[in-house]
């Protein structure tokens, strides 16, 4: 018994949803026989039943995930920060931004709500405070992203350093997804979370080292 919630603690650790369905299969199949053998049937019965849901769930991403090719420039790019995302939601959801290229373009002013969420594809932006730079972030983050979780004025200003491409989406558009589809928006706001995380490990390190 103790060996499967081990495991359904181990599934709710797993960023992938996938990982997160095919251990929670595993863990209340253990459950189930568990309950089943010792003569708890309401253990039994409802860890079965989950067992069914979960499995299907497992199917239905697997499905989701071969039903999709990704294009070849966008392959990696799923992989490394939008895993959270089926490759349909990922894809439909990219659609939906607009690829751009900026020149020493401000995309966030502090103390006001940006119109957009970026991710940045090429290129560094330089985060600032009262005129003084905090930080520099490189291509692969997303920019005024804690404004669109908070829905409060940005802290700092964001400045493109020189040329750099972004994908953006409008915040207005997004937050709507809060009501349409929140469970888009729920990964989506993992897909923030963790590049939030990210970007605290970039700091650490760089204070660490003195770069």
């Amino acid at each position: 018994m103790d060996v499967g919630y081990f495991l359904m603690l181990c599934g709710f650790l797993a960023r992938d949803v996938l990982y997160l369905r095919c251990i929670l299969v595993v863990a209340q199949s253990t459950l189930a026989a568990y309950g089943w053998l010792n003569g708890i049937p309401a253990i039994g019965a409802w860890n079965s039943v989950m067992v069914g849901i979960n499995t299907v769930m497992a199917a239905r991403i697997i499905h989701e995930r071969r039903a999709v090719e990704l294009p070849p420039d966008l392959g990696p790019l799923y992989d490394r920060h939008f895993s959270a995302l089926s490759p349909t939601e990922f894809l439909r959801w990219w659609k939906q931004g607009r690829r751009e290229t900026l020149e020493n373009e401000r995309l966030a002013r502090a103390g006001e709500r940006p119109d957009w969420l970026y991710f940045l594809l090429n290129g560094t932006v330089r985060v600032s405070r009262n005129g003084e730079a905090i930080a520099e972030l490189p291509a692969g983050y997303f920019v005024a992203e804690m404004s669109l979780l908070t829905g409060k004025p940005a802290n700092a200003d964001v400045d493109a350093v020189g040329t750099v491409d972004v994908m953006r989406w409008e915040t207005r558009s997004l937050r709507d997804l809060h009501t349409r589809n929140p469970l888009l928006w729920t990964r989506i706001q993992s897909v923030i979370g963790h590049d939030l995380v990210e970007k605290i490990q970039l700091q650490e390190a760089r204070a660490r080292t003195g770069t």
